[in-house]
């Protein structure tokens, strides 16, 4: 409950300070008075956005503060709130700058304005004179089912699996999408990995070939060549091997003279042995190397499909051979990617599952909800004189393929306005009094799920009058005795009607304007009142039937 409200160089407002009281408060004054400064003041309290622009000139900083009363056991659902838990009341404070930076304290402790956000609903609910206007948007028609029946917390939770859904649904078709696109190029690379496959490549194999290419193309010389150095070496009179017979047993004397050149010995006849070595091997060349024809045609067979693959994938043979390896590796990632795609696709399933449960518990509530409020908005405005209005519940199922984080239907008030006519979407059919008189309902309802925070009507009456006037006022008071209301109006059925009366006035001393707000006694509501009616103050019979007015609430003089 709002109990005080300090306001300090805030637009024309000097410095004021307010007393507010449980039940029916009424603020009222001229058009122009500055009610709607107040709560743009108490906006701002509560978290609203703010500029340097709303300081009174002159002054360096604005200043508002309030103090709210709360309920016994009271309990906050937002965890974010959970350090007030066990407070009695709680003290707001903002201040605004010249450079339009604010400052905000709750209960004497610097917070940021995201918290003061969170905590304002549960402190205050303002309803604008355009609130009603809500109704004309059939979006929003669900949402106010919801809350009237109390459905957040499981609308909340649909909400919560329809986002893992879409999660789910956008890792499965991002999966789904780079298994196709890998299956796409997997296909196209099939005759590629066919080719390179079939070809059977090694690594240095083109090298070797060409070797022994060139080999095998000069078979007649490596004979010739071999035989002649065989010859010389070995095999005709003079050879370098006969040659050396001489100079072997030379060294063998010295050796046998001077045993330390033993060594020399040991080295000439190692060297000796070697080249007697060479020599077979230059005899066995000689004797048994053939060309081979149809080995170097399978020679330029092969190198020509080398040389056609590499000019083909435009790399060399090292180059192939990685080409084969990745596309390869690819083919076993594509594996891997479907068995991940299956696994995404389960969850997907399960996400979508757990979202249907939920949403269908979720739309059968609705179905029950929608009738109860039907009843209840029926018999609400029956008591705002709509007694001959029906209210209708009409609710507009999804595409059988269509998901949305509010559930599978959306939902759209109609009304029947008269006896005999056909119920048609708000939209389409219902004044401004009616809207307001709709919203008011529907907050009377809300107001009885147990909110518990102060309400404040802004000028909801618009577009109403006489009895009408009075129903809404009786339904207000009502209203009020569940929680604390506050209503700022200019039809005296409303005022009469009201526990406590304040009076919003403007006057100028100095030059400065300055905006006064002032609890009316009974006698001074009198005045008030007559003032609104636009009677004259000295009218008799006119004081005398406010007078009654009031008394029917227990507001007597």
């Amino acid at each position: 409950m709002l109990r005080y409200l300090k306001i300090s160089n805030f637009a024309i407002i000097d410095n004021i300070e307010i007393e507010f009281r449980e039940g029916f408060n009424t603020l009222t004054g001229e058009t122009g008075a500055g009610k709607s400064i107040l709560i743009g003041a108490l906006g701002i309290l509560l978290g609203a956005k703010s500029s340097s622009e709303i300081i009174r000139s002159g002054s360096d900083e604005a200043r508002v503060e309030g103090i709210f009363e709360l309920p016994d056991n009271f309990e906050w659902q937002d965890e974010t709130l959970a350090s007030l838990a066990g407070a009695k009341e709680i003290i707001v404070s903002r201040r605004i700058n010249s450079s339009g930076r604010s400052r905000c304290l709750v209960n004497g402790e610097l917070t940021p304005i995201t918290f003061l956000q969170k905590l304002a609903p549960h402190l205050v609910n303002i309803f604008g004179q355009h609130a009603s206007h809500v109704l004309l948007n059939p979006e929003q028609h669900t949402e106010i089912l919801d809350r009237c029946q109390n459905l957040y917390p499981l609308r909340d939770k649909v909400r919560e699996l329809f986002t893992e859904l879409r999660n789910s649904q956008s890792a499965f078709l991002r999966l789904e999408k780079k298994f196709l696109d890998a299956k796409r190029r997997s296909m196209e690379d099939a005759e590629t990995v066919e080719e390179l496959s079939s070809a059977q490549l090694k690594e240095s194999e083109e090298d070797n070939l060409i070797t022994e290419r060139d080999l095998l193309k000069k078979a007649v010389q490596v004979r010739e060549r071999s035989y002649e150095a065989y010859q010389s070496l070995y095999g005709k009179s003079g050879s370098v091997l006969e040659s050396l017979s001489e100079i072997k047993k030379n060294i063998q004397f010295l050796s046998s003279v001077n045993p330390k050149l033993l060594d020399v010995q040991n080295n000439f006849d190692e060297a000796s042995y070697r080249l007697e070595d060479v020599a077979l091997e230059l005899r066995n060349i000689s004797e048994n190397f053939r060309s081979d024809p149809k080995r170097l045609e399978w020679i330029e067979e092969r190198l020509g499909l080398i040389r056609k693959l590499k000019k083909k994938h435009s790399t060399d043979l090292p180059g192939l051979l990685k080409i084969l390896n990745e596309l390869s590796r690819e083919a076993g990632d594509i594996f891997e990617l479907e068995k991940a795609v299956k696994t995404k696709k389960s969850e997907l399933e399960s996400s979508t599952n757990s979202y249907l449960d939920e949403a269908k518990k979720l739309s059968e509530l609705r179905e029950h909800g929608a009738i109860n409020l039907k009843k209840s908005m029926d018999s609400e405005l029956k008591a705002l004189s709509m007694a001959e209005a029906r209210f209708e519940v009409v609710t507009h199922r999804l595409e059988a393929n269509q998901m949305s984080p509010s559930g599978l239907e959306t939902v759209e008030f109609y009304l029947q306005s008269n006896p005999g006519e056909t119920a048609k979407p708000l939209s389409k059919i219902a004044s401004g009094g009616e809207l307001s008189r709709l919203m008011l309902a529907l907050k009377a309802l809300e107001i009885q799920q147990g909110k518990g925070s102060t309400l404040i009507f802004d000028e909801v009456d618009a577009g109403i009058g006489g009895h009408t006037a009075v129903a809404v006022a009786e339904r207000l008071a009502s209203i009020a005795r569940y929680q604390q209301t506050l209503c700022i109006t200019h039809l005296h059925q409303i005022a009469a009607k009201a526990d406590h009366h304040l009076a919003v006035r403007k006057s100028v001393k100095d030059g400065r304007t300055y905006l006064e707000v002032t609890e009316l006694s009974p006698e001074g509501r009198v005045d008030e009142l007559t003032r609104m009616l636009g009677a004259s103050s000295d009218a008799k019979p006119v004081r005398d039937h406010l007078k009654r007015m009031m008394k029917s609430r227990g507001n007597g003089v």
